[in-house]
């Protein structure tokens, strides 16, 4: 038999929402992102510095000179950079999809972004600083004929007199390889918000609400 003091229906229980912080949230998350990214291209540059090749060159009267007209460690600096640059990119790009997937979205983006910029400056900075101080002391001070190594370079990288230097070329690549790959991963989600506890939150409630007024007790 039924009680008497049975209640009417109130209808499905609201689940409850984790707190994810909101758009501040998502905004700081983005610059600890970028932080983190800018501090890994260190070990970019150093795992550059140390696959690519040095430049020869010759000292001479007035300066230094190739030892070949078209020296390949050039391009070769270049290549790895590029190589290297792309692979980072990416898995910088997944790791955040996949270690922080409550923060997809183009915040998230804009930090991956922009701590790849970083990370590609950095990389070039420490990759090309090893071994400068010494390049340079030879340079100014041994005999002519000497032969001397001149560290990584890129030759995108270019002096300004409003900025320390110009930041194009091949330091965009590990930007270019996460943001690609941010972007494919976006397209091939399941979830139009990209954020999988949202979305399933978001078709309960619409569930209910059907169940609600469609499909409930009289």
């Amino acid at each position: 038999m039924l009680s008497d003091e049975t209640h009417p229906y109130q209808g499905p229980i609201e689940p409850v929402r984790p707190a994810t912080g909101g758009r501040g949230a998502d905004v700081l998350w983005a610059l600890v992102l970028a932080a983190v990214i800018g501090v890994l291209g260190l070990g970019l540059g150093l795992l550059w510095h140390a696959v690519a090749p040095t430049l020869p060159l010759r000292i001479v009267e007035g300066g230094a000179v190739y030892t070949s007209p078209e020296p390949e460690q050039l391009a070769a600096a270049e290549g790895w950079f590029v190589l290297l640059g792309l692979g980072f990119g990416l898995l910088c790009a997944i790791g955040a999809w996949v270690l922080l997937p409550a923060r997809r979205g183009p915040i998230q983006l804009a930090g991956l972004l922009v701590g790849t910029l970083i990370a590609g400056w950095a990389a070039w900075w420490l990759g090309h600083d090893i071994g400068l101080a010494a390049y340079q002391d030879k340079l100014a001070n041994a005999p002519v004929d000497t032969l001397i190594q001149k560290p990584v370079d890129l030759r995108a990288v270019k002096k300004l007199t409003f900025f320390p230097y110009a930041i194009g070329g091949v330091l965009l690549i590990p930007a270019l390889g996460a943001v690609v790959t941010y972007a494919l991963a976006a397209a091939w989600s399941r979830w139009p918000s990209l954020r999988r506890h949202e979305d399933e939150q978001e078709w309960a409630r619409y569930d209910d609400d059907q169940f609600i007024t469609g499909a409930g007790p009289s």
